[in-house]
């Protein structure tokens, strides 16, 4: 390496990293091939060392979001529910958010206006239906307990984003 000095010689790295991606990723390739063990032990010795409390704490800190952001949780967890049944899972906040200002914030089944709408799968995921937004809709809570895991019983229109 042509530096000595070290804030030169990390951006001389970081230049050569970025104009060699294959290398890097070979050499990255075999340093974990030949480090696999050494880092099974360091990583079993952090998470032994990891104290309880920052666990407790972290668990707490991650409820306190589901709740404070309900429908970023529902959303993540439709989203997780999909990908473990191999299916898409495509929708985003901001395409939700869309597909509720389409319908007007009402409930694609019974029509109310509601202050919070829940994502309803109009094709469940048990039957094949991914999270996509061309499978979801707004639908009260009443309304989609109601539906459950069945196809909807009326037609329902879907909006194309």
């Amino acid at each position: 390496m042509p530096y000595k000095d070290p804030e030169k010689k990390k951006a001389w790295q970081t230049r050569w990293r970025k104009a060699n991606p294959e290398k890097q990723k070979a050499l990255n390739a075999a340093w974990d091939a030949t480090h696999r063990e050494e880092r099974r032990v360091a990583s079993a010795a952090r998470r032994a060392a990891y104290p309880i409390a920052m666990k407790v704490a972290m668990k707490a800190s991650n409820a306190a979001w589901s709740i404070a952001n309900p429908e970023s949780h529902a959303l993540s967890k439709a989203r997780r529910r999909a990908r473990k049944a191999g299916l898409p899972s495509t929708l985003t906040h901001a395409e939700w958010e869309a597909i509720k200002t389409v319908y007007r914030h009402r409930c694609a089944y019974c029509g109310k206006r509601q202050k919070r709408l829940t994502q309803d799968h109009v094709v469940p995921i048990i039957k094949g239906g991914g999270t996509t937004r061309e499978n979801i809709v707004p639908a009260c809570k009443s309304c989609n307990s109601k539906k459950s895991t069945k196809l909807p019983t009326k037609p329902v229109k879907l909006v194309l984003l």
